[in-house]
Order: structure tokens, then C-alpha cells, then sequence
């Protein structure tokens, strides 16, 4: 049984950009789906921009996929979309985006001193992150696309041109951010379940919300976050496969809190046994349909 296996990769927390690029090595080697790169929590600034890195790293290994993590959080929505969408221009369609629900940044704020707007509850404990996640999503899909953007919301203001002339980059949603599901299904290629352990009925859940906004499930990958240590390699391997597999999971995400030598060991030990799909571009490694600019998501 194939699995979609992405493996994660923080950069700048405990692990240098060499020592990155090492365990890279070693992921293209055992075949891996894609490297999702880490941008730090939502609301923090990171010590490495992870498009900085991903360019790194995808100029030394073009035959791998890449998955961008950034916050809303610093990285306003017309910057963000031309700098994802030039990585996967330039690695032909390897590179994602990993959009994680946090605050806003500094140059929206400067020309739209009138936002928030009325509508949704004060931003308490970060509640309206969900809603700022959908806004700032909807706003990406329009910047990818072929037509100028006028876009006037609680969160955004966003007017000029559209900056897409291709296929648009996969974009993943996490479940960690509390994002609705629904409109998760309706505007993002990927959803990953933050902790394995939580993912029973998972695909029931996201099969309604498919419904509800007009989806085909096939058209979007489920994929549950595991921790894991290279210690217990050959018998997480087993029990990942086997909780894929009852839980109707397209996929894992793969996380350790070591640094290299344990990410290398998980690579060795886990990965190959769970026999990664791979392919050209994320798209297809993913098992995704090509999604074009402009067209509905």
C-alpha cells in the first residue's frame, strides 16, 4: 500500500541549513513525497524565512517536492502568493503552500488602517484566526489567478493585478489552526489532522464537508500528523500503516523534535516501509488533479 509521506523540517530551530540539507540527502534517497519546511508557530516570527530555505534546498535537490509553512502573521497576502508562486514556477510545479492561520502584518495594516472590519467576533485568544485564514485564502486563489484582484474584506484589502500564468500551487490546510472544514474543503488541496490519535472518523468529517462545498473527495488528500522517534522505526512503520488504513488516510506527516541524526533515523527506518508515492511535480505525487488559474476551486 502506497503512501503519501511528508516529512517535516524546521529549519533554524535545532537544525542549521547544512545540517537541512543533509537530511534532505537522505530524503531523496528513501523516495519521500514531499519536505514540509517549517516557518515557526503562527505569530512568531522565524529565525529562517522557509521560502528562503525552500529555495536553498530545491536548487540542490530540483527532483524534490517542496511544502512552504508561513503564517499570516508577517506575510501579507500579495508578497506571499508572488513568492510561493515563483518557487513552484521555478522548480515546475514541485512547491506548495502551507498557510497557517495567525495576525496580521505590517503592510496591510499601513494601507488599511480602517481594518478589521465590523462583522465577527474581537479576535479573543486568536478566534477570528479561522475567518482570517478563509479570507486570506480566497485572496491567494484570486492572485493566482489571470484576472485583475479588487478585493475588499474584513481582513484584506487587496487590489492590483493578478499574478498567475499557470497551474496554481497546491495549498495545504491545517487542522491545528481550528480552521472550519468546510471552507477548508472548498478552497485547499491538502488537510492534515494535527495529532494521529485524533484522526478517527477524519475522513467522515471531511467527506461531509466535501458535500456541503461542492468537492469531489478525491480531489483532496487527508493526511494525519504523526510524532515519531527512529528508535521504534520498523514498528511505528506497521502501526502508521495500519492507522492509515483503518482511517481511510491518503497519507502522513512525519515530525520528530530531534534534530539531524534523528530525522535521518526516521527517514531510514520509517519511510521506506510505508512506500511513499512519488512524482514530476507535488500535484501528482500528492494524487491531486491539476488545479488551473482562475478556474473554480
Amino acid at each position: 500500500m502506497s503512501l503519501i509521506v511528508i516529512v517535516d523540517l524546521a529549519v533554524g530551530d535545532g537544525l542549521t541549513r547544512d545540517q537541512a540539507a543533509e537530511v534532505a540527502d537522505v530524503a531523496r534517497d528513501v523516495g519521500v513525497s514531499a519536505i514540509r519546511v517549517s516557518d515557526g508557530p503562527p505569530g512568531e516570527l522565524a529565525l529562517l524565512d522557509a521560502c528562503a530555505v525552500t529555495s536553498f534546498l530545491a536548487t540542490r535537490h530540483p527532483d524534490l517536492n517542496w511544502i512552504v509553512d508561513a503564517p499570516t502573521t508577517h506575510n501579507a497576502p500579495y508578497n506571499l502568493a508572488r513568492r510561493v508562486l515563483a518557487l513552484d514556477q521555478a522548480t515546475n510545479g514541485r512547491v506548495g503552500l502551507a498557510l497557517r492561520a495567525g495576525d496580521g502584518d505590517g503592510v496591510t495594516e499601513s494601507v488599511a488602517e480602517d481594518l478589521p472590519k465590523p462583522g465577527l467576533p474581537v479576535d479573543v485568544g486568536g478566534a477570528a484566526r479561522p475567518h482570517r485564514w478563509t479570507e486570506y485564502t480566497r485572496v491567494l486563489n484570486e492572485l493566482w489567478g489571470t484576472e485583475p484582484v479588487t478585493h475588499d474584506g474584513r481582513f484584506y484589502r487587496v487590489s492590483g493585478e493578478a499574478v498567475g500564468q499557470g497551474l496554481k500551487p497546491v495549498l495545504v490546510a491545517d487542522a491545528r489552526d481550528h480552521v472550519n472544514w468546510v471552507e477548508a474543503s472548498e478552497l485547499a488541496d491538502v488537510f492534515v489532522v494535527p495529532r494521529i490519535e485524533l484522526v478517527d472518523g477524519g475522513n467522515t468529517r471531511l467527506t461531509d464537508a466535501v458535500w456541503h462545498s461542492h468537492r469531489r473527495r478525491d480531489h483532496i488528500a487527508l493526511v494525519a500528523r504523526a510524532g515519531i522517534v527512529r528508535e521504534n522505526g520498523r514498528t511505528t512503520a506497521s502501526e502508521l500503516a495500519r492507522w492509515s488504513t483503518n482511517h481511510a488516510l491518503d497519507g502522513l506527516e512525519l515530525a520528530t523534535t530531534g534534530g539531524r541524526d534523528e530525522l535521518i533515523g526516521v527517514l531510514k527506518t520509517v519511510v521506506p516501509r510505508l512506500e511513499p508515492t512519488t512524482g514530476p511535480t507535488l500535484r501528482s505525487a500528492l494524487g491531486l488533479p491539476d488545479a488551473v488559474l482562475g478556474a473554480p476551486v
